[in-house]
């Protein structure tokens, strides 16, 4: 049967955003500096603050397509002033990926990004040279060697790599240290251990694998071309419900958390920092699931969100014209939060 812990905190506070403040001229984007859309974000441990931009977004992820639009992301540095440092390692005619979802670093300082529409996860040392790749560039799939719109990765304690295979496939991926397939966890349907949309993914400090799994499975099908998302995909049944389902380091189903509506997650020590509602944070407590404290209204879409040293909070947010804003260094793809005074 499956388990829900439907948490609400019905405890208000006077301040939405529990004593943060906006950073109204954080970045400094360089004079000539283009994109449409900020998608991921990450901090370093000297407080490096990398945004993963879509600078050219792509319009249908298959090589038959790519004449009619190349996309192309790019990831560039600032400091928390907002200072800009320039951009990160070295990237080919592409930047980064064909379409950038997210991008993270992990424990052992190795960088990992997602390409949603080039269909790749990749990993990348601190200077920028690629270790491995995952996935073939441009070819969508659902087997061992192929993925049909990634969307996270994370890296467990022993090495192993899970891949969110989110956007038109609806599983995790297994992978051993050096990028062999292990097994394949999770099919379409709202069931234990089924999936519609993974759409993000961390590790607790317990191990635990928290999935951000969305409603609805034809996301942005205009990226995409015939036969590329499955028919049963495009009927999700009226009663489902975004949801957090947490699994064993397996992939094994425990439970589920239905109290908030997630697009993001993150770990931060023992809290869960998960949106909620697309433009809210709640940050929850990893072991009951309580919602601890909430940051509201930071962002048209909270993407991805990371934390520095300080406790400021960096989202980087897609698709700023739903919210009536303008894509771009003239809108707000890109915010930095913080409890601080701010001059």
């Amino acid at each position: 049967m499956c388990t829900t812990h439907d948490v609400n905190n019905d405890t208000e506070s006077d301040d939405p955003r529990g004593g943060y403040r906006l950073a109204t001229d954080w970045p400094h984007y360089p004079a000539g500096m283009q994109f449409e859309m900020g998608s991921g974000v990450a901090v370093d441990d000297d407080g490096v603050i990398y945004l993963f931009t879509r600078d050219v977004e792509h319009w249908a992820a298959h090589p038959l397509a790519m004449k009619d639009k190349m996309g192309k992301s790019s990831i560039s540095m600032f400091n928390r002033d907002g200072a800009y440092l320039g951009k990160w390692g070295q990237s080919d005619e592409h930047g980064f990926a064909l379409g950038g979802h997210t991008i993270y670093i992990e424990k052992d300082a190795m960088f990992w990004t997602t390409d949603r529409d080039g269909h790749t996860v990749r990993k990348f040392d601190p200077a920028g040279n690629e270790l491995l790749t995952l996935g073939e560039f441009g070819q969508w799939g659902d087997d061992e060697g192929h993925f049909n719109g990634p969307t996270a990765v994370a890296v467990q304690d022993d090495g192993s790599i899970v891949v969110a295979d989110g956007y038109w496939n609806s599983r995790l991926v297994w992978f051993s240290p050096d990028g062999e397939f292990i097994r394949s966890v999770g099919r379409w349907g709202r069931g234990p251990g089924e999936f519609n949309t993974p759409h993000a993914i961390t590790i607790d400090s317990q191990g635990r694998i928290l999935v951000a799994d969305l409603v609805g499975g034809d996301f942005h099908d205009y990226m995409t071309v015939p036969g590329q998302i499955a028919g049963y995909r495009r009927t999700p049944e009226r009663a489902w419900r975004h949801r957090i389902q947490r699994l064993d380091p397996d992939g094994t189903y425990i439970d589920e958390w239905t109290h908030v509506m997630p697009l993001s997650l993150a770990t931060y020590g023992s809290e869960i920092y998960a949106s909620d509602k697309m433009s809210n944070l709640a940050i929850l407590d990893d072991e009951s699931g309580e919602v601890i404290n909430r940051v509201d209204d930071i962002a048209i879409y909270i993407h991805q969100l990371a934390m520095d040293q300080h406790g400021d909070l960096y989202t980087a947010s897609v698709y700023p014209e739903h919210a009536g804003e303008k894509r771009g260094v003239e809108g707000p793809s890109h915010r930095r939060w913080t409890r601080e005074a701010i001059d």
